[in-house]
């Protein structure tokens, strides 16, 4: 939902009836005749409540009752007093028009009218100046508010719309690491699981360890989970590739490792262990390897990490899944990317951020 900037009352028609008072000033020095008074008691009665309802009204609505102001003021003219003040609240109202430069154009002529109009009854320059000036400053000023207003809507709007698009990465990052730590805990849960029942009749000491094991994944998961839910997951890949070994020597896959994880910078280094993760992952669930090759190398640009087994390359569910898509969201975060190619057999996979 986008927030709407709160006017307050200062913004709306009250204050500016102070300009009234401009309207009864020359009688000050030319008393008014009873029909005076009589014609502009019965003017402002028409005046407040057509003023009151452009302030509700917009577009073209406001166009014909600023236009009946204006038409009031101009009928007003021959009882001697200040008229030109009604013409001072059509550039007010006129002034609040969109877009902008409808505004400036409507203000520019009731400018005009009301200095023609008063040229006509022969009134002195200096009292059309002024109320030309009056009405433009008026108008203009009321044109600046509006587009201030303007901003402050649109300011409003892209500040949801940002903390809209945050809320929606966080969750996607969390989605993303959970599938990481869930899917890697609980594969080995699953691979120790089997290899401590198979253990437990002919080496019930060796499955005992097994147990254990598998008791120090959930706990080592749940420490992952939390910290994936914080958003503080993501450690080197130097840890990450001795876990991977583990976790490929602990489903029956020959791991071979290249490559020296530790020069790599920080940033690079958490980006590739998450992948890694994944990678690793995945060849344990899906991929029926017996070997598996972990390649790491760092040029000038880029830091690279491929992974290749020689399990079955067409066989791999989460190729089109969250998982990989998880994983290319994160590269491409980070200004890198990943590839996948059939190994002949296997599966080869490359991912690379700058370094």
């Amino acid at each position: 939902m986008i927030p709407i900037a709160k006017r307050g009352w200062w913004d709306g028609p009250w204050p500016w009836l102070a300009y009234l008072l401009f309207y009864p000033l020359p009688w000050i020095w030319t008393a008014p005749s009873v029909e005076a008074l009589y014609g502009s008691a019965l003017g402002m009665a028409l005046f407040v409540p057509a003023y009151l309802l452009a302030f509700q009204a917009d577009g073209r609505r406001m166009i014909v009752i600023s236009a009946f102001i204006v038409a009031l003021g101009f009928a007003l003219s021959p009882l001697g007093a200040g008229w030109t003040t009604l013409s001072i609240y059509a550039g007010l109202l006129l002034g609040r028009l969109r877009p902008m430069r409808h505004a400036v154009m409507a203000v520019i002529l009731v400018a005009s009218l009301t200095s023609l109009w008063g040229a006509m009854l022969e009134q002195s320059f200096f009292a059309i100046g002024l109320s030309v000036l009056l009405i433009v400053m008026t108008g203009m000023g009321s044109a600046s508010r509006e587009a201030f207003y303007d901003r402050t809507v649109a300011l409003l709007s892209t500040q949801e719309e940002v903390r809209r698009l945050a809320g929606t990465a966080e969750r996607e990052r969390m989605v993303r690491d959970l599938h990481d730590v869930v899917g890697r805990t609980l594969t080995l849960i699953a691979i120790k699981s089997d290899l401590a029942g198979k253990l437990v009749s002919r080496d019930p000491a060796a499955a005992q360890k097994e147990t254990g094991a598998i008791g120090q994944i959930a706990r080592s998961g749940l420490t992952e989970i939390r910290a994936a839910l914080s958003g503080q997951l993501g450690g080197s890949l130097v840890h990450e590739l001795q876990a991977s070994v583990d976790a490929l020597g602990a489903a029956g896959i020959d791991v071979q490792v290249t490559g020296d994880a530790a020069p790599l910078p920080r940033d690079a280094s958490a980006i590739l262990a998450m992948a890694l993760r994944e990678a690793v992952t995945n060849t344990i669930r899906h991929s029926q390897a017996r070997s598996c090759a972990i390649a790491i190398s760092q040029d000038d640009s880029h830091a690279r990490l491929a992974v290749t087994d020689d399990g079955i390359s067409d066989g791999n569910p989460d190729s089109d899944g969250s998982g990989l898509r998880g994983m290319r969201q994160r590269l491409a975060a980070a200004g890198g990317s990943l590839a996948l190619a059939p190994n002949r057999p296997g599966l080869r996979l490359e991912a690379w951020v700058p370094a």
